[in-house]
């Protein structure tokens, strides 16, 4: 029944996608991160719907021209493209080339979603779309995760999906981390009261969701979150007077071997878990110093052989529990200056949008969501310090729509700049137009004057 009910969604969306690209790049989004064949059954679990929507997705984007903008390689681009160049030089002499080569494709495939947001998304309406999509896309599992908590007494581990790149406790974690900034922004965008009440709930269980994974490294994770939700969020009242009331609650509702686990966090010198991440972190400065400049190539990890010779004497052979040590040990250290440089861009940038949208009224949503956005950068590199996801997919999606949001405040700039001069007395008589030409009209933006021989002094989109 269910594998026949998503069968007909796709059928009945599918072709809309054919009309209108945006709609194919939610579909793409939505089977991503909310793996809903996943829930299904018979043949809709192995179908490829994934490959389907993206294909769709893209012939429909070729078709329509109207619809799409240029792909503007800004600085944030052109890292993250040279970071997947990189990663691909490095598969190229991947110590287990099988392996790395998969990996790649993945990767690659990740940030083909990657360009065609930042191709699609060209204004505030399918921005708003997009994030949409991502938060109910793993809303859902964070309603389902914390619904199961509070009814279950807290008695069992919160999981992702099964064969999703968000199954295990930790990667869950992380993933909601990052969702809950952005459910707090489109909370803050939206004036019907009983969607604000709603995002409320989905926040309040996806926090319960997070705390009922067990995982260590996502409670750490959650309370930075929570912190950094605080000082970013325009309206901190509300925050101050709910968070510590389910702070309580929650508290009060686990039971004793929740607390038996979180009370190891300090002693991780005799946790089997927290040395396995120090002798990995071992091997990937190992690694990375015999191959500075490639390291070892995606998945080196995985080899028994390169263990026994960069590993700690006796050390458990295991997957590299850091986002910045895996890519260090993966891709060496020009890998890991890319990486880093990626995620200090995409920070300082949404600091700059945030600075520059402030000051306008049309442009306020830009500066709450640029806030938010940080918070979930802050919220990937708490929880990926000590988790395997740097190549995660909502990591490089934020990176893109700070570009859009980027690219949007410079057409809201050039645009109340083209007004200004159009309404001005004593602008229009600044720029004046040679005799026998037509001024342009009031409202309309200036075009470059090339038959004069100079420029007008403001931008032309």
């Amino acid at each position: 029944m269910r594998a026949l009910a998503l069968l007909m969604f796709v059928a009945a969306t599918v072709p809309m996608a054919f009309m209108r690209p945006v709609i194919g790049l939610m579909l793409w989004i939505l089977f991503s991160y909310m793996n809903p064949h996943r829930i299904a059954y018979g043949f809709a679990t192995a179908f490829p719907w994934v490959m389907i929507v993206a294909v769709v997705t893209m012939v429909s984007t070729m078709a329509h021209s109207q619809q799409r903008q240029a792909l503007r390689m800004t600085p944030l681009m052109i890292l993250m493209t040279l970071f997947l160049l990189w990663t691909g030089l490095s598969t190229l002499d991947a110590v287990v080339p099988d392996q790395a080569e998969i990996e790649w494709v993945r990767f690659f495939k990740i940030m083909l979603m990657v360009y065609f947001t930042a191709i699609l998304v060209t204004d505030k309406q399918r921005l708003h779309w997009v994030l949409w999509t991502i938060v109910l896309s793993f809303g859902f599992w964070g309603f389902k995760g914390g619904f199961f908590t509070l009814i279950t007494g807290g008695g069992y581990n919160v999981m992702g999906p099964i064969k999703s790149f968000y199954r295990d406790t930790n990667g869950f974690a992380l993933v909601m981390c990052m969702c809950l900034p952005l459910m707090r922004y489109l909370q803050l965008q939206d004036h019907r009261k009983w969607v604000r009440l709603g995002l409320w709930g989905l926040m309040g269980l996806t926090a319960v969701a997070i705390v009922g994974t067990y995982s260590r490294g996502g409670l750490l994770a959650l309370g930075i979150t929570v912190l950094m939700l605080i000082y970013k969020s325009p309206r901190r009242a509300s925050l101050f007077l709910v968070i510590p009331i389910m702070a309580v609650l929650v508290a009060s509702f686990m039971p004793q071997e929740w607390y038996s686990r979180m009370n190891t966090i300090d002693e991780y010198q005799q946790d089997k878990s927290a040395q396995g991440r120090i002798n990995s972190w071992t091997f990937a400065v190992n690694v990375a110093l015999d191959d500075p400049l490639l390291g070892g190539g995606m998945r080196v990890w995985s080899s028994d052989a390169m263990w026994d010779t960069h590993g700690p004497p006796d050390a458990v052979h295991r997957a590299i529990h850091s986002i910045f040590f895996q890519v260090l040990g993966e891709a060496g250290f020009v890998g890991l200056a890319l990486f880093v440089a990626m995620l200090a861009g995409g920070w300082f940038g949404l600091a700059r949008i945030r600075r520059k949208a402030r000051a306008g009224p049309d442009t306020a949503w830009m500066a709450d969501l640029a806030s938010m956005m940080q918070v979930s950068l802050v919220a990937y590199a708490a929880a990926g310090s000590l988790l395997p996801m740097p190549y995660f997919d909502l990591f490089y999606q934020i990176l893109a729509m700070t570009t859009v949001l980027h690219m949007l405040l410079l057409r809201a700039e050039a645009g109340g700049e083209q007004r200004t001069v159009a309404e001005s007395p004593s602008a229009a008589a600044t720029h004046r137009h040679p005799v026998g030409r037509r001024r342009p009209a009031i409202g309309r933006p200036l075009r470059p004057d090339t038959q004069g021989g100079g420029q007008q002094d403001l931008p032309w989109y």
